[in-house]
């Protein structure tokens, strides 16, 4: 029993002296640990015993990045940082990490982004992702500053036209945002991005030629959700409601959380009354994004028009707890009065 004792306290100790060996915030992993995958418990071995060793911790966290653990690749890739601060590559690699995840941290890595360029000035790749974060906080002015190096950039031009083009026209200057979408597509006759935003901004003035700027673009790339969501809205817009939903079933198929291909497919079986299709496509819609109103009240809809008006009237009310001003019609409010 008393050896026993001896024997735990001799282990604590030890593990508490390996893990003191490292620097402030870094992570220990025992190289032992098989709840960690075998090159990462590689890696970890070498940071425990040459702990001071910046790359080790930037080769995990690279690890790390590419299994999208991306908490833990930040926090390696910080402490590489912290052990050599005059390498941007370290910094960079933090930021690109913290913006990763759905729930990106803005702040931290354009703090991150700010200091790689501070010690590399023309690191194109951290002056693109600083822009990125300018065009989603809608900083334009920061923006169309920071982006000037890479306009000369052979490599980065066609990427940072298109974050013009975006605020241009999230700005409202459709006039601008169009003119800059021919001058890439002069210089870049194949580029997707503004292929699309050409098709986009002649959706409802011109069809016809948005067609042809969206089938341009499913040449470019056949597996783009996007060109062909929007290839099922125009032929849906011009009554070819079985072609439609081909190009929304492929866009399913390549993204099955396409909530909009199941939605549009769902109207479509509304409209020849396949009512019971429809509601499935509403429940799958449901399963996605349960706080969609318009998708109750399509379903609601369906519920009426067979006969069931307990579950019309359950959907038209849940519709409105969603979104309160849901524009319910005369009918459908007479119902659930």
């Amino acid at each position: 029993m008393r050896t026993t004792a001896i024997l735990s306290l001799v282990l604590v100790l030890s593990l508490s002296f390996c893990t003191n060996k490292l620097p402030e915030g870094a992570f220990y992993i025992s190289e032992t640990d098989t709840s960690f995958p075998e090159d990462i418990r590689s890696i970890s071995q070498k940071i425990n015993n040459s702990p001071t060793d910046p790359n080790n911790f930037y080769l995990r966290g690279n690890a790390f990045y590419f299994l999208d653990r991306y908490l833990e690749a930040a926090r390696d890739y910080k402490t590489a940082s912290m052990l050599d601060d005059k390498n941007p590559l370290y910094t960079f690699k933090v930021a690109e990490s913290l913006l990763a995840p759905d729930t990106a941290n803005f702040n931290e890595a354009k703090s991150y982004l700010e200091k790689t360029i501070q010690l590399k000035p023309d690191y194109s790749e951290a002056i693109y992702l600083k822009s990125k974060i300018d065009l989603a906080r809608q900083q334009y002015p920061t923006l169309e500053t920071s982006i000037k190096p890479l306009l000369i950039n052979p490599e980065f031009k066609e990427k940072a036209l298109m974050l013009l083009v975006l605020a241009q026209k999230e700005q409202g200057d459709t006039v601008s945002a169009i003119s800059l979408c021919d001058r890439i597509l002069s210089e870049y006759p194949n580029s997707f991005d503004a292929t699309m935003q050409k098709a986009l901004f002649l959706f409802k003035k011109d069809p016809e030629l948005s067609e042809k700027y969206v089938d341009k673009a499913i040449v470019i790339n056949e597996f783009s959700d996007e060109a062909l969501y929007t290839k099922g809205l125009l032929l849906q817009q011009k009554g070819q409601f079985k072609d439609a939903v081909k190009f929304y079933d492929k866009v399913i198929k390549i993204n099955s959380f396409h909530v909009f291909s199941y939605y549009n497919k769902a109207v479509i079986e509304t409209l020849f009354e396949n009512y019971s299709a429809a509601i499935a496509l509403c429940d799958k819609i449901i399963s996605l994004n349960p706080n969609d109103a318009k998708t109750y009240v399509l379903k609601g809809v369906c519920a009426e028009n067979i006969g069931n008006k307990k579950a019309a009237k359950e959907n038209y009310l849940t519709a409105l707890k969603l979104d309160p001003k849901y524009p319910l019609d005369s009918d459908q409010l007479q119902l659930i009065k």
